[in-house]
């Protein structure tokens, strides 16, 4: 028994910082993950939005999101709680060009890690939300029909 008094000091003196470490991982992993589901909403919104809109703001709000280019549009969609990373959007018509000739929008939004937190993935999987874009019927079109 001689000699075991700082046995417990020397057991806690290692256990305390993977305590600290998982409490801390968990931590930021919740703040990231409530990014990813804000993230998440504003993809399907934004190409919700770009599919009923009509030719004007729908080329406006495609323009103001492709690549964070305006952002008060992205805004307008994602307010993340934190700015662990950083997110892009980017809008792909489909079929590739102009926005107003296409027939699906695809918004998706990539994420690469903006601050060095070594219990955080550096990048996370890509979000993306395809929508067909509604047509406005011509008056033309409906007098044939």
């Amino acid at each position: 028994m001689k000699g075991q008094k700082g046995q417990s000091m020397v057991e806690f003196a290692l256990i305390v910082p993977l305590v600290l470490l998982l409490v801390l991982g968990m931590i930021y992993g919740g703040f990231a993950y409530a990014d990813y589901l804000q993230y998440s909403n504003a993809v399907r919104d934004a190409a919700r939005d770009i599919a009923v809109q009509e030719t004007t703001e729908r080329a406006s709000i495609a323009a103001g999101l492709d690549k964070n280019s305006n952002a008060e549009v992205v805004r307008r969609y994602a307010d993340p709680l934190t700015k662990l990373y950083k997110a892009t959007f980017y809008v792909e018509p489909d079929p590739p060009g102009d926005i107003n000739e296409a027939r699906f929008v695809t918004v998706r939004v990539s994420f690469e890690l903006n601050k060095a937190v070594s219990v955080l993935p550096e990048r996370l999987a890509d979000l993306r939300c395809t929508m067909p874009i509604e047509k406005e019927l011509n008056t033309e079109d409906t007098q044939q029909q």
